[in-house]
């Protein structure tokens, strides 16, 4: 840009000397539009060359790179019954099972294009995660990708393009310059052997955006402790550029535990990983979370540790 300007500065010096304010002008004009060209395929390449995300609430992140769009865990309900679900919180007795009631969102769903989705990546689809308003309204086309174990419930909802993801198997979309490849990974809803086969299967994903030479990468956790077998899964890879764990510790004050990482595994799992960026997702938006993320925030300062806590329908964008 420094270039450019002194460029247009000299030639304008010389040439007003010898062409007639007219012909001045209509140099002029050129000039900047060459130079509003320049500074809007400088901003382009640079805006190539990033990750966009928009945290929407829960465990919903869109994820934007290039012409790429990626929602995970669709959570699209709102209001006092934005979703039905058993609640883990309550003190239920194992014999007769959970109470299922509805739950409310406590923040709004900010707007979201369902219809410009690639794809709609689901770590596990109990209803905290995938609920009925999105079953309902996303696209029966759109790119579904789940754990293997969803199958069934997936096409029986009418969705015409799964993609099951056993553990270590991959998918990859690829739009112009711009490729993703996402990986799934060993996700632990409990670390309790006990309750594993109650609350199913799932995955974590590992992601690599790629773009003329330029890399990243990324580690989404979905409901997951970092357990032994989850790191020994993650460590044949690089640290991750962007380490995305889910908060809440939901469960501790019923029957099945926790089953979901607080403040205190997130930042073991920060220490072990070392990614460059850590943003916290699943916190704030039901009351379904316990501990508020204000927990993590004063523990990751506590030990000079970097987290990015947006407010529900704000953007990030990573480098």
């Amino acid at each position: 840009m420094k270039l450019s300007n002194t460029m247009k500065l000299s030639n304008t010096m010389k040439l007003s000397k010898t062409i007639s304010p007219s012909k001045t002008t209509n140099l002029h004009k050129v000039l900047s539009a060459i130079i509003i060209t320049l500074s809007a395929t400088l901003t382009a390449y640079a805006n190539s060359q990033e990750i966009n995300i928009q945290w929407l609430g829960g465990p919903t992140m869109l994820i934007e790179f290039g012409d790429i769009y990626l929602l995970t865990d669709p959570m699209l309900g709102e209001g006092e019954e934005a979703y039905i679900m058993a609640d883990p919180n309550e003190n239920f007795d194992l014999a007769t099972g959970p109470n299922v009631k509805t739950h409310r969102r406590l923040t709004p769903l900010p707007p979201v294009n369902l219809q410009q989705l690639d794809a709609a990546l689901i770590s596990h689809t109990h209803e905290d995660h995938f609920d009925q308003t999105a079953r309902k309204e996303l696209p029966k086309s759109l790119t579904m990708i789940t754990h293997e174990s969803d199958t069934q419930l997936i096409r029986g909802l009418g969705f015409t393009n799964h993609q099951s993801l056993a553990w270590g198997k991959q998918w990859h979309i690829r739009k112009g310059d711009f490729s993703v490849t996402i990986e799934a990974v060993p996700a632990f809803h409990t670390e309790n052997p006990q309750f594993k086969s109650i609350l199913g299967h799932g995955n974590g994903y590992w992601f690599e955006f790629e773009h003329n030479g330029w890399h990243k990468t990324a580690y989404w956790t979905g409901d997951s402790f970092l357990t032994a077998s989850v790191l020994e899964s993650l460590m044949t890879k690089s640290k991750p550029d962007i380490f995305v764990p889910h908060l809440g510790r939901v469960g501790t004050t019923g029957p099945l535990g926790q089953i979901s990482m607080g403040a205190d595994e997130v930042i073991e799992a920060i220490q072990r990983l070392q990614p460059r960026y850590t943003l916290p997702i699943h916190h704030s938006t039901y009351e379904l979370y316990l501990e508020p993320v204000s927990e993590l925030v004063k523990k990751a300062q506590e030990k000079e540790l970097n987290v990015d806590v947006l407010a529900a329908g704000s953007w990030i964008s990573y480098r």
